[in-house]
């Protein structure tokens, strides 16, 4: 017999029971509720009966749109104990709910944000998500700010969008959800008890954040936060377990950051909670509905191996991946959380194969099972758009090659674990590019890339120890300049998006943020602040994209052959990789050791390696000259959150530490290098260097090589050497034209404290472009700037002036010009390509530093670069006043009069500045001759600071 029920009753008994839900047994007992007014024995019998009663129903009336919403409404109490989703019913229940249910709003808006309950977190499809968000986004559109209706909607908006991040990987969007439900819980008058609660989750929000910045500060004081809920919450408490498990994994985190600044692990702080044992977890956790049941099997897992192994404990391991096959079991493989719990198990089974306190009989059962865990979580994840693809890529990569290790008697079945490894971890080294892509503004593109540098050189190091040289180079490029890389191609999106003939979505990107003006470039509408389109709308772009003829540009890197052609148009001898070797060969746990190479493509395609052994980032000169730097801590490249506290270091330690890494960069590179380049008839060959991570901050043209006319020479004597972000970039870069003519715009001192700047510019606009524009203090603002770049159609822009870097802020490196700045996001972001530039001098303080990291190298050049600079000369450090006047104005003397190009200027000047014998040229401007004599030329300060990129 079939049991009558009422389910407007049920919704109302449903609302006065979830107040008071604090522990699992009270959570459990909604769905219990529903399943006894129902007469039902499973949640998918109840899922049935209402949908099939409601479908009973005459369509079309009033009554029908009720009993749709009333369904909808209930359902994600069902969803506490299973993964229950139907697409086609439940647009069908949400058809008859916007068109035949009650006209009242608030009824609507209330049905949207009771849906949203619970069970929206497990879908796994992001259109899914948008259409859920698209429905509380209509609601929220009659809904005014300041009542209880808008506030439901308001949180119910900024907790799906959390989620939609954490699935797609939209660090924007996560960003200001989260964000709005800081603010959310300040203006509301929820009660304390729920108010603790709800901050401890955005504390769970931001402990995501502080880990994807390596903010060691913020992720400590979110773990306060936590502790602080946790000393106030219930015991049974519902969330308990999670903040306790999170935090676990917080903790693991926060040593691990310590970790690597310090070179050594900390215990935990004294008065720190203790851990809940894992049988006590498992005693919890078992009152839980289902679906709760395997989230809160899955975080304690997490948990107990974090823990286990910052103690080393195999036993707790082992318990670890109990939790995890527990957690397995209770999910259906359609259900992403299914791929999660198999990556994980996979991971913590890799793991323990290389753990040195795991029984040794136990290590290749593990290694085998792990491999197969993550090889299927590497096919259901199906592509570089899933968050995990990457990650797990990586890990069984890694996992390959440790087996690979083991089989040191067995040649056939090491080099087939070897090949694996490359395959794998070259495919998935493509998943950074795609992260970058996805995300709206340089500072979260740099952030989601932070790792890239380091897994493409774990990769290029086993492609060289292998040796396969091309894939090394392929693995490189994928870990270099991503942010630059996806500036470059938002500005091809249109017209990737028309060839695929999706005119709408054309127009949605177009709208969104980058717009032509009549001249042809793109530039940024609104305040410089906005980044363009979200990462919602170029996730959406993206999918399409993959069904573009010219989808490789948006993931894969140029071949040998392609960076060969580059190399030929530029007349350039080789584009070189400089790969430190040290502790950064990573296995699953620990370091391994590794040799410095120097990875060369020649003009003809062909690739080989040097072996560099003093080539390594713990190198001793590397080091001190990071300690020191030029006077200001400003030559060691980005700025870092840790410099050591009290005085700068005088002017003659930092000249003593350039002095001493200049010489370790000859004998440990360029010596070697220079000596095995192909070298022409009649001039010295061309270089273009990428150097890999830290060695970015090195100026290898100033390396310190055998002399011919005296006791030493530099490497900038010997060869002509530019420098580029990667290979992306370079071909980039040499697809470009040179115009022909010269347009040109000299600026100096506009902020009117630069006295030999301000000469500078009088002198090179007076004596070689007279011709064009020169602007000064008053009237070189941004926007004089930005038109003049706008207008040229073949330019050449000279900027004398104070450059400014920001660790990792929004606006990372910056001109100050006059009346404000001109950012390097303005030109990456806002515009598209500024055609026919085709040289820009950058005399001015860090113009080549990066504030986002070394392998991201995007600095105030490189950003020129991509607003379609054909030749950009920028400096690495602070430079003197006096002296980068008269080697700037003698880098036009050699393009103007010798025509030379300009890193063949750049370099010509650059050996005038060594000659102690140099004369003044005629026709120098006698405030600028009466200085040539008392400049250095053993002074590095004085000249080594410059650099040249492009052609």
């Amino acid at each position: 017999m079939t049991t009558p029920y009422d389910l407007q009753a049920l919704r109302w008994e449903i609302e006065q029971q979830i107040k008071g839900v604090v522990n699992a047994r009270d959570l459990a007992g909604m769905t219990e509720l529903v399943l006894d007014r129902l007469g039902c024995e499973t949640v998918e019998q109840a899922y049935d009966r209402l949908y099939e009663d409601w479908a009973a129903l005459p369509r079309g009336t009033v009554m029908s749109g009720l009993r749709a919403g009333h369904v909808l409404s209930v359902l994600p109490m069902l969803r506490l104990e299973r993964h229950l989703f139907d697409a086609l019913r439940e647009e069908e229940l949400w058809q008859a709910v916007r068109d035949h249910g009650p006209a009242d709003e608030t009824w609507q808006a209330d049905v949207v944000v009771k849906n949203s309950a619970f069970g929206l977190r497990h879908l796994t499809d992001p259109a899914q998500i948008e259409r859920a968000l698209a429905r509380i986004e209509n609601a929220q559109a009659v809904h005014p700010s300041g009542t209880r209706t808008r506030e439901n909607l308001d949180f119910a908006h900024a907790n799906l969008r959390t989620y939609l991040a954490e699935l797609s990987g939209g660090e924007d969007d996560f960003d200001t959800a989260v964000d709005e439900l800081t603010r959310l819980v300040a203006t509301s008058d929820m009660e304390p008890g729920l108010r603790l609660s709800v901050n401890a989750q955005i504390a769970l929000l931001r402990v995501h954040q502080a880990m994807r910045r390596d903010d060691d500060a913020a992720l400590a004081e979110q773990i306060r936060v936590l502790e602080h809920a946790l000393a106030q919450l219930p015991a049974d408490h519902v969330d308990r377990l999670a903040f306790e498990s999170q935090m676990e994994a917080a903790r693991a985190h926060l040593s691990a950051l310590r970790a690597q600044r310090t070179g050594r692990w900390e215990a935990p702080a004294e008065g720190a909670a203790a851990a809940t044992p894992t049988h006590e977890m498992r005693r919890r956790i078992e009152a839980l509905p289902r679906n709760a049941r395997a989230d809160k099997l899955g975080e304690a897992g997490f948990a107990v191996g974090a823990r286990a192994l910052l103690a080393m404990d195999y036993q707790g391991m082992l318990e670890a991946l109990e939790l995890q096959e527990a957690a397995l079991e209770l999910l259906e493989p359609d259900d992403d959380r299914w791929i999660r719990a198999t990556g994980a198990l996979g991971v913590v089974h890799c793991s323990l194969a290389d753990l040195h306190f795991a029984p040794e009989a136990d290590r290749p059962h593990h290694l085998d099972q792990g491999i197969a865990l993550l090889r299927h979580t590497l096919r259901m994840t199906d592509g570089p758009h899933h968050p995990l693809w990457g990650g797990t890529g990586i890990n069984l990569a890694k996992a390959y090659r440790l087996r690979g290790d083991a089989y040191a008697h067995d040649a056939r079945a090491r080099r087939l674990n070897y090949d694996a490894s490359r395959r794998v971890g070259l495919e998935c080294l493509r998943a950074a590019a795609w992260s970058a892509l996805l995300q709206s503004g340089t500072a979260h593109a740099a952030e989601t890339a932070r790792s890239a540098g380091a897994q493409a050189l774990d990769v290029a190091r086993w492609c060289l120890a292998d040796g396969a040289h091309a894939d090394a180079v392929r693995a490189l490029d994928a870990g270099r300049g991503l942010v630059l890389h996806a500036a470059t191609v938002a500005t091809t999106v249109l017209d990737m998006l028309t060839e695929l003939g999706r005119p709408a979505l054309a127009q949605e990107w177009q709208a969104a943020g980058l717009v032509p003006d009549p001249a042809g470039e793109m530039l940024l509408t609104g305040q410089l602040g906005v980044a363009g389109p979200s990462s919602r709308l170029r996730r959406r772009v993206l999918e399409a994209l993959a069904d573009s003829p010219r989808h490789h540009e948006l993931l894969d890197v140029p071949s040998p052959g392609d960076i060969g052609d580059a190399l030929s148009a530029m007349g350039a001898t080789a584009l070189v990789y400089l790969v430190p070797g040290d502790g950064a060969v990573s296995g699953l746990l620990g370091p391994r050791s590794g040799s410095g190479a120097a990875v060369i493509v020649t003009a003809d395609g062909t690739t080989r390696s040097l072996d560099l052994p003093h080539l390594t980032v713990d190198a001793p000169p590397l080091t001190a000259y990071r300690a020191t730097g030029t006077p200001g801590r400003d030559a060691g490249g980005p700025p870092v959150s840790d410099t050591p506290p009290g005085p700068a270091p005088g002017p003659g330690t930092s000249r003593a530490a350039l002095e001493q890494l200049c010489a370790w960069a000859g004998t440990a590179v360029m010596e070697p290098l220079l000596s095995r380049l192909p070298r022409g008839f009649g001039r010295a060959p061309a270089v273009v260097l990428v150097p890999m991570g830290e060695l970015g901050v090195v100026p290898w043209h100033a390396a310190r090589v055998t002399g011919r006319r005296r006791s030493h020479g530099y490497a900038c004597e010997r060869a002509d050497i530019s420098y580029t972000p990667s290979a992306r970039l370079l071909c980039e870069v040499a697809a470009r034209p040179a115009t022909g003519t010269r347009q040109t715009l000299v600026v100096g001192n506009p902020t009117r404290d630069l006295h030999h700047a301000g000469e500078e510019a009088e002198a090179v606009h007076r004596v070689f472009h007279p011709d064009g524009d020169l602007l000064g203090p008053g009237t070189a603002t941004p926007a004089a700037v930005t038109d003049w770049l706008r207008r040229q159609q073949g330019g050449l822009l000279h900027l004398a002036c104070h450059g400014v870097v920001r660790q990792g802020e929004r606006h990372s490196a910056c001109l100050a010009l006059s009346g404000g700045q001109l950012a390097a996001e303005e030109l990456t972001e806002g515009a598209a390509r500024y055609r026919g530039l085709d040289l820009v001098v950058l005399a001015a303080c860090r113009t080549n530093v990066s504030g986002h990291g070394y392998d991201e190298a995007y600095s105030l050049s490189t950003a020129f670069l991509v607003a379609g600079a054909r030749s950009v000369i920028g400096s690495l450090w602070p430079v003197p006043d006096e002296a980068t006047s008269l080697l700037m104005y003698m880098t036009h003397h050699f393009m103007s009069h010798e025509g030379l190009p300009p890193g063949r200027a750049l370099r010509s000047a650059q050996s005038w500045m060594l000659n102690d014998r140099r004369e003044a040229p005629p026709g120098m401007p006698a405030h600028l001759g009466a200085r040539v004599r008392h400049i250095r030329g053993d002074d590095l300060t004085a000249w080594a600071g410059f650099t040249h990129l492009g052609w």
